[in-house]
């Protein structure tokens, strides 16, 4: 059996920044495609809507990059880790879905400009700078696993980036959820 752990926003896009949202409520095509692969569906917490309130602005790793934002995420991936652990005792494959672009759940690409000190000056329909690496929950689930790391897959979807293209990161996923490697999944 194939478990995937998801990106909170993934099954409650309204845990999104304010317009940050790509559809309302679940984002369907990527439940369709697990729901077709028979994968069991495990929802991660959403750190920054746990941090910040449904209030907040959208960010990048810098502005988070603090001792108690770490210290949270750390708090909010014990948990998943656990389960994470149960899961392969149980014999079962594992794939962690993040968000790329996510300063948090970004698991190939995370937000990241050290310009930016308070609320974004640009649109939000504009590109933000992305840089190779994890987010912060990612990073610290993915430690937390240890050498149970080599047995977990882990995917990000683009859906926080400029040029997101649905039908290219579905097959990605596919490909993942299929045994295969896939483009950009570590």
């Amino acid at each position: 059996m194939v478990v995937c752990y998801l990106a909170h926003c993934l099954l409650n896009a309204n845990a999104k920044v304010d317009e940050g949202a790509r559809c309302a409520g679940v984002s369907t095509p990527v439940l369709a495609l697990l729901r077709e692969r028979g994968a069991t569906i495990r929802q991660m917490p959403c750190p920054e809507l746990a941090f910040g309130g449904t209030r907040r602005f959208w960010a990048v790793r810098e502005q988070y990059d603090t001792p108690a934002y770490r210290a949270h995420c750390r708090r909010l991936a014990e948990p998943v880790a656990a389960q994470v652990r149960a899961d392969l005792a149980a014999g079962n494959r594992v794939v962690v879905i993040g968000i790329d672009g996510s300063p948090s759940m970004g698991v190939e690409l995370t937000a990241a400009d050290d310009s930016w000190g308070g609320r974004p000056n640009k649109p939000r329909d504009e590109d933000y700078p992305v840089t190779p690496g994890a987010g912060f929950f990612t990073e610290t689930l993915l430690g937390l696993l240890g050498d149970d790391v080599a047995a977990v897959r882990a995917v990000g979807i683009g859906q926080d980036l400029f040029d997101y293209d649905e039908e290219r990161e579905l097959a990605k996923l596919g490909a993942i959820l299929s045994g295969g490697e896939g483009s950009g999944a570590r």
